[in-house]
C-alpha cells in the first residue's frame, strides 16, 4: 500500500467518541459494578442489619450482579423496577464519565488499530515502513511521510485513508470502512493532540495570547442623520451580509438594493437606508476609524462594483472597480488608501482609493473569491475562495506569505484577531480554524458547525457568519441554525438555543457583548452574547 501527502474532504462523523459496556460482576453480599475503562464500586445497602447474607433473600436479578442488601426481601415487580433504574442510573453515570474523559493512543486508539491495522503494520511486517503499534512508529510515519498531524484530522493521512476519503488509498483494504464511533475516536484523538496515555501531554501548539493593547482605542463617533428616504420594498430580503462600526452604535444590514442603518444602543431603532442601485449585496465593512462603509455587489454574469459612504452623513464618496461580474468580497485596508475585491471571476484586485487606479492583479486563486480580509494594521490581507484555497498577501507588493491549506471546502468568512496575531477562517466544512501568522501554522481546528442532516435536501453543516469583537471574543452562525461564542484561544464560551430560521450573516458588538445575527427570511436580532433568546427583531425589507 502507499500513503499519499494529499488533502481530501470529509464531514465529521457522529457517535459517541467510544462504545461503552457494563460488566456485572457478582461478588457476594455487597453490590459491585465494572465499567470499562472505569471501574465504579458501590454500597447501596438501605437497612443497617449487617447480618451475614441468607442465600433465601437474594434477589431473582443476580445475573446482573445486583443483589438484594441484607434485611430486605425481594418484592417482586416493584423490587425489579427499583434495581432496574439503579442499574440504568448506573450507565448513564459510566457512559457520562466516559464520554467526557480524553481521547488517548494507549486507552482507545490502539485497540482499534490493533483490530484494524496491525496484522500489516507492525515492528516485523511494517508494509509501506509504517509500524501502527507504538507512538514512536505513528510518528515516525510511513517512509518518512508524516501520517498524522497534531490537530489535523481532516488533512492527515491516517484519518483520510481510514475513513475511506475520496482520493485516499482505503484502509483496511478491500474491507469495510470502520464504523462512525470508530471514526470518531481516531479523529478526536488526532484533533486533541496525539496525546499517547491519561493525563499525558497534548502535541497541540499554544496559541498566541491576545494582546488587548495591540487593539487601537475607540472613541465614539457622529450618527449618521437625515438620510434621504427610500420606497419601502414589501417582500423581506435575505440578509447578505451585515457589520458593526467599531466607533459608534451603528449597524449596516444588507436589504434589497439598499444598505439598511440602525442604531444598536436604542432597541435597532432604525436610521434610514443608503442606495446601492448597482444590484445584490455580499459585502459590508466599516473602515478601521469608523468613518467609511464600504458596500460591494453587483449583477451575476453583468456587473459588480466596490461603493465607499461616509459613514457619517451617508454621501456616497467613491466606487471602485468596473467588474464583468459581480464582487463577492472586498475590504478596505486600516488606512483607507486600498481597496481589495475578488469575485467569479478567480482574480483578486488592489487599487488605490485616492485615485481608482489599479495597483495589483493576483491570479493564484483557482476558483471563485469568496472572502477577502486586510489585517489591522494593514500590511497583509487574506483571501479565500470556493475550492477552501487560502492565501495571506504582502499589500505593498502583493507578494505570497502563506498558502494555508486545511479547508476542503467554500471559505465562507476570513477574520482577522484584533491584535494581528491569528485568522479566523470559516468553511462550508463546519470547521473553525485559527491560523498562527507567525508562521502559517492551523494552531487550533474546531469543527464548529457540523451537524448529521436528516434529508438530503436539508444540509446542516457550514459556518455561514463569523466575527471578532475588539475584546477577541468571536461569534459564528451556521446552518445548524445556532449562534456559538469562542474566546481568543478557540474555547467555546456560548450556544445559542436552535434559531427559528437559517442565519446568513452574523457578526459582534466592538465590545463583545452583543451579537447580530441577519436571515434567510429578512429577520435581523440582536442577542445578549450569552441570552437565551433574541432581545431585539427587526425585519429587513
Amino acid at each position: 500500500m502507499k500513503f499519499l501527502p494529499a488533502t481530501f474532504q470529509t464531514r465529521r462523523p457522529n457517535g459517541p467518541a467510544y462504545e461503552d459496556r457494563l460488566t456485572a460482576n457478582p461478588t457476594g453480599d455487597r453490590q459491585r459494578i465494572s465499567a470499562n475503562p472505569t471501574e465504579l464500586t458501590g454500597d447501596f445497602s438501605d437497612s443497617v442489619d449487617d447480618q451475614p447474607h441468607d442465600p433465601a433473600l437474594v434477589s431473582p436479578v443476580w445475573k446482573t450482579g445486583v443483589t438484594i442488601p441484607p434485611g430486605r426481601r425481594y418484592d417482586g415487580i416493584h423490587d425489579g423496577i427499583y434495581y432496574g433504574l439503579l442499574m440504568m442510573s448506573l450507565v448513564l453515570t459510566t457512559m457520562t464519565v466516559q464520554s467526557h474523559a480524553e481521547v488517548t493512543f494507549n486507552d482507545h486508539v490502539k485497540p482499534i488499530l490493533r483490530e484494524a491495522c496491525f496484522n500489516c503494520h507492525n515492528p516485523d511486517k511494517a508494509k509501506a515502513e509504517l509500524d501502527l503499534t507504538t507512538m514512536a512508529g505513528i510518528k515516525s510515519g510511513a517512509g518518512g511521510v508524516e501520517i498524522a498531524a497534531a490537530g489535523r484530522p481532516d488533512t492527515s493521512i491516517l484519518y483520510q485513508s481510514m475513513a475511506h476519503l475520496d482520493g485516499a488509498e482505503a484502509m483496511p483494504p478491500k474491507k469495510p470502512k470502520l464504523s462512525d464511533d470508530k471514526l470518531k475516536v481516531i479523529r478526536d484523538w488526532i484533533a486533541g493532540g496525539l496525546v499517547e496515555s491519561a493525563g499525558g501531554t497534548s502535541e497541540l501548539r499554544d496559541l498566541a495570547a491576545f494582546e488587548v493593547s495591540a487593539v487601537p482605542a475607540s472613541g465614539t463617533l457622529a450618527m449618521p442623520t437625515n438620510l434621504p428616504p427610500l420606497e419601502t420594498r414589501q417582500r423581506p430580503a435575505t440578509i447578505t451580509a451585515l457589520d458593526a462600526s467599531p466607533r459608534a452604535p451603528l449597524l449596516a444590514v444588507a436589504g434589497h438594493e439598499r444598505i439598511h442603518l440602525f442604531n444598536t444602543s436604542s432597541n435597532l431603532t432604525e436610521l434610514g437606508a443608503l442606495p446601492f442601485p448597482e444590484g445584490t449585496l455580499h459585502e459590508l465593512r466599516f473602515s478601521r476609524d469608523g468613518g467609511l462603509l464600504l458596500a460591494a455587489g453587483g449583477r451575476g454574469a453583468h456587473s459588480g462594483l466596490v461603493a465607499l459612504y461616509d459613514a457619517q452623513t451617508g454621501e456616497r464618496k467613491t466606487t471602485i472597480g468596473d467588474e464583468t461580474d459581480a464582487v463577492l468580497a472586498a475590504d478596505l485596508s486600516a488606512d483607507n488608501k486600498v481597496v481589495a475585491l475578488g469575485g467569479p471571476n478567480k482574480i483578486v484586485k488592489l487599487f488605490d482609493t485616492k485615485t481608482g487606479k489599479q495597483l495589483h492583479k493576483i491570479t493564484k486563486h483557482t476558483d471563485w473569491i469568496t472572502a477577502i480580509r486586510f489585517s489591522p494594521d494593514g500590511t497583509m490581507f487574506a483571501t479565500g475562495d470556493r475550492n477552501g484555497g487560502i492565501h495571506v498577501w504582502e499589500t505593498a507588493n502583493a507578494g505570497i506569505v502563506f498558502t494555508l491549506a486545511e479547508h476542503q471546502e467554500r471559505i465562507t468568512r476570513l477574520e482577522w484577531r484584533p491584535d494581528g496575531k491569528m485568522v479566523a477562517s470559516a468553511s462550508d466544512d463546519g470547521n473553525l480554524i485559527l491560523w498562527d501568522m507567525k508562521d502559517g501554522w492551523p494552531a487550533r481546528t474546531v469543527a464548529a458547525h457540523k451537524a448529521k442532516t436528516t434529508s438530503r435536501y436539508s444540509r446542516q453543516t457550514g459556518v455561514l457568519g463569523l466575527g471578532f469583537a475588539a475584546t477577541g471574543r468571536l461569534v459564528t452562525a451556521g446552518r445548524n441554525r445556532q449562534l456559538k461564542v469562542w474566546k481568543a484561544d478557540g474555547g467555546r464560551e456560548f450556544e445559542s438555543p436552535a434559531l427559528p430560521e437559517l442565519p446568513t450573516a452574523a457578526t459582534i458588538s466592538p465590545d463583545g457583548k452583543t451579537l447580530f445575527v441577519g436571515c434567510y427570511r429578512g429577520e435581523l436580532q440582536a442577542w445578549d452574547w450569552n441570552g437565551k433568546q433574541a432581545r431585539h427583531s427587526r425585519v429587513i425589507r
